[in-house]
């Protein structure tokens, strides 16, 4: 396409919740919007920056917004919800639309969402499907039926609202740019698909990864068969593709070097976006990792320990690209790094939140000691008055804790073993 017709989603402009509704010239889009008498035809979900998950004759599957392109007749409309979501309920949302990616496509589902006659409830899904129950389970309920709906009928929803100019036109020499870089998200979805295939050849009732997990601790006859797919089909080393198209991602030093004398425009909003899901942005990486260890602990499988050691490596790598960004920005644009860096307070509800999926007994002792001492503001551990602190190292000491409230004295413990606090000013 001439660069003059082929336009993108400004990324920057994009938060996880929005829902992207799209339409197209292609027959199936115009079949699509003459049988919902709507504007468009497919439906996605933002989940963390540059971002998105929807469903399509794939399955479900993760994209990178940027390189979803439009041309000049495609329809592209962003929704936001009107009244927004608390953080506890836009964890939900992304974490259903991330715990289905690998679900299959529902064609005659689809379908019969603008037909009469029996609707049945599969936990297959379509892309509408997959937007509404998103929502739905965070108590967000964007249309009377979340398994029978279709994208006019989102696009209508009373909780939404439409987004001014949300695209841009993107240039002959970006377009050319992007076509000479690898896609890692793409060779992920071949990866997993291939990984599903071999699980529903051994239990067709395999939907996503999570029935996956199941289908390993119910049946040690098939471990082995499933850790050599994960293996053999490069899932385990996936990670690597990062490192070696984006070293700077990982070192500050390359950071520099690449950005040269003059750093882009780009490269600061690279930096601003990361550090805004400072916390949250990787959050799942913890939450997987204590998943498989304690998998790991219940059933010895190969399947499971391999895993383990992915998600401690993929812990390591997410801390350690955005501590670098941080690290920029700090150098660089420091009332940036103050203006945008994630903070999540100790005892607040976001904190128990993620506090109770990656260290448990953290949240009840504090729990404990709140209850006791009659307010939040006192030491997570021991009741003492306290101040807040991050926990620098956090991949290696409580991979997923945003923050900490300390007295003196077990400040001075955990330094002793081992734990880099820095004081949250």
């Amino acid at each position: 396409m001439p660069d003059e017709q082929t336009r993108r989603i400004k990324v920057e402009l994009l938060m996880p919740g929005d829902i992207i509704l799209t339409a197209s010239r292609g027959k199936v889009s115009k079949a699509i919007r003459l049988a919902t008498k709507g504007q468009v035809s497919h439906a996605m979900i933002c989940v963390q920056h540059g971002s998105i998950v929807d469903s399509t004759d794939d399955g479900v599957q993760a994209h990178n917004i940027q390189r979803e392109l439009y041309g000049p007749d495609d329809h592209v409309t962003v929704l936001r919800l009107r009244l927004p979501p608390s953080d506890l309920q836009l964890g939900i949302i992304i974490d259903f639309a991330r715990s289905e990616i690998g679900t299959r496509y529902s064609k005659s589902e689809a379908v019969r969402s603008v037909l009469s006659g029996p609707k049945p409830r599969t936990r297959q899904l379509f892309c509408s499907r997959l937007v509404v129950r998103a929502f739905a389970g965070a108590g967000i309920h964007l249309v009377a039926d979340a398994d029978y709906c279709t994208p006019e009928q989102i696009r209508r929803s009373p909780l939404l609202a439409e987004l001014p100019v949300m695209t841009e036109v993107v240039s002959s020499a970006e377009l050319a740019a992007w076509a000479k870089r690898p896609n890692p998200i793409a060779d992920m979805q071949e990866v997993q698909n291939r990984i599903l295939t071999v699980a529903r050849r051994l239990d067709p009732s395999v939907e996503n990864f999570s029935d996956l997990d199941q289908l390993v601790q119910d049946h040690p006859e098939w471990d082995e068969e499933i850790a050599r797919v994960y293996r053999e089909s490069g899932y385990l080393d996936l990670w690597r593709a990062d490192f070696a198209i984006n070293p700077w991602h990982y070192d500050l030093d390359h950071m520099e070097e690449s950005a040269g004398p003059h750093p882009d425009q780009g490269l600061l909003e690279y930096c601003i976006s990361t550090v805004r899901e400072f916390h949250t942005g990787g959050l799942r990486f913890a939450v997987n990792l204590l998943h498989y260890q304690r998998a790991l602990e219940a059933n010895r499988r190969k399947t499971t320990a391999q895993l383990v050691m992915l998600y401690q490596q993929l812990v390591v790598n997410d801390q350690t690209r955005r501590d670098v960004a941080l690290a920029w920005l700090k150098r660089h644009h420091p009332e940036e790094a103050a203006r945008h860096l994630q903070r999540i307070p100790p005892h607040s509800d976001l904190w128990f939140s993620i506090v109770d999926r990656v260290e448990p007994r953290l949240g009840a002792i504090a729990r404990i000691s709140i209850q006791r001492m009659g307010s939040p503001d006192v030491c997570s551990a021991c009741g003492d008055p306290a101040d807040d602190y991050r926990l620098v190292n956090a991949a290696e000491a409580m991979p997923g804790v945003p923050s900490l409230r300390l007295c003196s004295d077990c400040v001075r413990i955990r330094r002793g073993g081992g734990e880099i606090l820095e004081p949250i000013t």
